[in-house]
């Protein structure tokens, strides 16, 4: 059975991680157990991905694909024999087979992913989840046994199979596999987050810029320029604007007194003269002049301002020129020499006229003051809501601009996770890769036979032993003793047992005889020997009749008193009667014969008065219950009188238990008794 047992071959593969040795720790740092520990974790962390579901999953597809794609028919190969693949196609349905791409093992992948469904009837979810010895998670997570070497940071990965092709394979698709799978698992959450980090980061990008723009138009729309130096410069004037304003008016009131007190003093002629039509035309243009010079002086020149009126240079010589021109016209224009108070008129006029100038002065700069007022109320009007707005755009461009960086601090950081675990994942290569096993691991088959023979030794002995234990024929002294609590004096043999079976007979009549013998009372009125039997089959005549041959051939008056001839066991002479003592006592020693003890009564005064009892008990028997009811009846009613065993129809090995070594005497035979009696060195017959 063990000629064809499958052979184990086994292969194994070198993974160096470059976690420790890429960390560069010092052991003096503070940190450096919690960093051991890291160091630690992550090694445990690619060893439970190699040993993941997932893993294992992707590794049996693509194992199964491979074999599939490489298998040969009528010889082995590197990928797998010729008999396991025959096995490998024929329990593969005929729409799985289909599926197999035998140009691209990448495509063959695909088409099983796509047709695997978790049902128990498909063949490819079945393949992984089911118990097949060389695609099965639980047949992969055994055979697969992962280590560290000492406490470096490199793995060795080791698996075992029946096919050398299988073995290599396995460990060659692991090795890419398992590599894959890292690189997914670490690169996963880190590509999610910096996806994330990049649309929060264009999003308030977008919301940044329309903030920006929206301020921008805002500012344009509201001529605003710079609001804080704006608002200053509007306060800057309105507090020169006051000041100015109440020398104006100042200026205005006391060219007004004084003009009023000289019109009083003037004549019909004078104050006609505010009528005349050229009067107010030069006065009017006098009055624009100084308007427009207030106007640039109060508010400073543009360039529209000064397209439309000139310079305050040109404006000043035009106001000179008028004023003198208006001066020429009012002499000309004056007729009396007098005033009606009595000034002359020429000084008079001329003093009114220059106060009349102050005051058209004055009065286009209070003008100017008003109007420079209004604009000032509208600057404020308009500034005021202006300010609340751009505060509260400048605070939401600001939150903005930090939620901005603070996404942009977060992405650098997770591209600089990813930069990290791509230098670790770059540093995570086979050193030794997987090589064709030539050499089957020893399988012990010299152990098997061995412990199987051992195994079927302790077996039988087993075997025996619980036959020993439970089986309750009588078969031998120890047994018959163990079992019916009494004691066992000799045994004869079956019939028929060789051309010795007299030599043999006569040998345990001796024993049996020399042992009753023993009881013999000279004191007694009689002595005689009770032989009962259970069984009613079993004949114990043949055994009175030795006993009382050899007693007769020895010269001793033997008698035998027999059941069914001298006496009947129903008669009443038997039961009740004592005329049988009679017939006893001229004799030296006599056997009485009884019957079937299970069929028949035996009165008690013949136990009694017995000098011993000899039950006869077949060997080949079983201890019934009614036996051992029998023999405890037997007991109790012989009054203390021996009672004794002997075993009928034993075998040749029982009866020398008592009498020796019985003939044959040849070498065998010697060598047998020894061994049987443990007499392994001795050299006696």
């Amino acid at each position: 059975m063990t000629r064809n047992l499958d052979r184990q071959y086994k292969t194994d593969v070198t993974i160096y991680t470059g976690v420790i040795s890429s960390y560069g720790i010092d052991p003096g740092e503070s940190n450096a157990s919690s960093n051991w520990n890291v160091l630690n974790n992550s090694i445990q962390n690619i060893i439970n991905t190699i040993n993941s579901k997932e893993t294992l999953k992707r590794l049996s597809l693509n194992l199964y694909a491979r074999l599939m794609i490489h298998g040969d028919l009528k010889k082995d190969n590197v990928y797998i024999s010729a008999k396991h693949y025959k096995q490998l196609l024929d329990i593969t349905p005929k729409d799985v087979r289909a599926l197999i791409d035998k140009s691209s093992e990448e495509n063959t992948v695909r088409n099983l992913e796509r047709y695997e469904k978790p049902d128990r009837n498909n063949f490819v979810y079945g393949l992984f989840n089911w118990n097949h010895p060389y695609f099965s998670y639980g047949a992969l997570k055994e055979n697969i046994k992962i280590s560290r070497i000492d406490n470096s940071d490199i793995l060795q990965v080791n698996y075992q199979a029946n096919d050398p092709g299988i073995a290599y394979q396995t460990l060659e698709v692991l090795s890419k596999v398992f590599a894959i799978e890292y690189t997914n698992l670490q690169f996963g959450s880190t590509n999610n987050v910096i996806r994330y980090f990049e649309a929060e980061l264009a999003r308030l990008g977008r919301e940044l810029r329309g903030q920006e723009d929206s301020l921008t138009n805002y500012n344009v729309e509201n001529r605003v320029i710079n609001y804080d130096k704006q608002t200053e410069a509007i306060a800057v004037l309105d507090k020169e604007y006051e000041l100015r304003y109440q020398d104006v008016v100042f200026a205005y009131n006391s060219a007004q007194a004084a003009l009023k007190q000289l019109e009083s003093g003037m004549d019909a002629n004078m104050r006609s003269i505010k009528n005349n039509s050229e009067f107010l035309s030069r006065m009017n243009h006098i009055a624009d002049l100084n308007y427009d010079i207030s106007r640039i002086k109060t508010l400073g020149a543009d360039s529209l301002t000064l397209q439309k009126v000139g310079s305050i240079n040109t404006l000043s010589s035009e106001l000179n020129k008028q004023e003198k021109e208006f001066r020429t016209f009012m002499d000309q224009y004056s007729s009396e020499k007098y005033t009606r108070n009595g000034y002359p008129n020429a000084n008079y006029v001329k003093q009114w006229v220059e106060e009349l100038l102050k005051f058209k002065s004055a009065e286009a700069e209070l003008n100017v003051g008003k109007n420079f007022k209004q604009e000032l109320d509208q600057k404020y009007t308009q500034y005021s809501p202006i300010g609340s707005v751009l505060k509260r755009k400048e605070r939401s461009i600001n939150f903005s601009e930090q939620s901005y960086l603070s996404i942009l601090t977060s992405l650098n950081a997770a591209r600089l996770r990813l930069k990290s675990l791509e230098m670790n994942s770059a540093t995570l290569k086979v050193i030794n890769p997987a090589t064709f096993p030539l050499n089957a691991l020893p399988y012990g088959r010299k152990a098997i036979v061995i412990g199987v023979f051992l195994g079927t030794i302790f077996f039988i002995l087993g075997i025996l032993l619980i036959l020993e234990l439970f089986d309750r024929t009588l078969r031998d002294k120890t047994r018959t003793e163990r079992i019916t609590k009494g004691k066992v004096v000799a045994a004869f043999p079956k019939l028929h047992t060789g051309k010795d079976h007299d030599l043999v007979e006569d040998r345990a009549t001796h024993i049996l005889a020399n042992r009753l013998y023993g009881f013999y009372n000279r004191d007694a009125d009689v002595n005689f020997i009770n032989i009962i039997k259970f069984s009613s089959t079993l004949d114990t005549g043949k055994l009175t009749d030795l006993l009382l041959t050899y007693w007769q051939g020895l010269g001793l008056n033997a008698f035998a008193y027999k059941e069914g001839v001298d006496f009947n066991a129903e008669s009443r002479e038997y039961l009740v009667g004592q005329e049988w003592i009679e017939k006893l006592k001229n004799h030296d020693i006599s056997l009485i014969k009884h019957g079937s003890m299970s069929l028949k009564a035996i009165p008690s005064l013949y136990l009694e008065k017995g000098m011993v009892t000899v039950v006869a008990l077949p060997a080949d028997n079983i201890w019934k219950t009614e036996d051992e009811l029998l023999f405890t009846d037997l007991l109790q009613r012989s009054a203390g009188k021996p009672v004794i065993i002997c075993l009928m129809n034993a075998q040749k090995y029982v009866v020398e238990e008592f009498t020796g070594m019985l003939p044959p005497f040849t070498f065998l035979r010697r060598l047998e008794y020894q061994l049987a009696n443990f007499g392994l060195t001795s050299l006696g017959k």
